[in-house]
């Protein structure tokens, strides 16, 4: 059996994302959405969620040339794979970006909030303890966060985002190859802020 929408084979995604989610697959109460990546091919990567429970379940799952369907949701080993399989043209500046992005969204486990800030005012603070405040003051004080960046490079392409990791805020630098290849680093911009803790 085949989802008519994806072409995905049910049976090969149901397990692939394993209990929960792949009943929800099985019965059809799972919505599967193509995720576009800039730089691949065609529609590779969907995203299965499920907004029937309590806390709803998502995973992203990548779609092989070969048929087999693995989840791509913290494991960034799968990507790799995926793309190596299937090729990537990363050809531009913004493909680039994009694609880092799209990697960022498809590859983060769902226990630890990631997400891309331009400003300080886009941290979404909670109360702190004395010593997290003390620490929120000196972050807002201190310069402000820098610009995502993107430039060509080498034959391919070097990003630099800012990002919400947990309860740190970094800058993520990748180095991107035009085949999809990326060298990933961070520096740790300001740690054991007061933001909302997701359990």
């Amino acid at each position: 059996r085949r989802c008519r929408m994806s072409g995905l084979p049910l049976d090969a995604l149901a397990a692939a994302v394993g209990p929960g989610l792949g009943e929800a697959v099985q019965s059809g109460s799972a919505t599967i959405e193509p995720t576009p990546v800039p730089g691949l091919p065609g529609t590779v990567v969907w995203l299965v969620r499920d907004d029937s429970l309590d806390h709803p379940l998502q995973a992203y799952v990548g779609h092989w040339p070969d048929g087999q369907v693995r989840v791509l949701s913290d494991d960034q080993d799968a990507w790799a794979d995926l793309v190596r399989d299937v090729g990537a043209h990363i050809d531009t500046v913004a493909t680039a970006l994009g694609y880092v992005r799209a990697f960022l969204e498809c590859t983060r486990g769902a226990g630890v909030p990631v997400r891309e800030i331009t400003a300080a005012d886009e941290l979404p603070w909670r109360p702190g303890s004395p010593e997290e405040e003390r620490r929120r003051a000196e972050f807002l004080g201190g310069p402000p966060v820098p610009e995502p960046r993107a430039v060509a490079q080498d034959g391919g392409f070097h990003v630099e985002l800012t990002l919400i990791v947990g309860q740190r805020v970094q800058r993520n630098l990748f180095d991107v190859t035009a085949a999809g290849v990326i060298d990933a680093s961070f520096t740790v911009l300001a740690d054991d802020l007061p933001l909302p803790i997701v359990r």
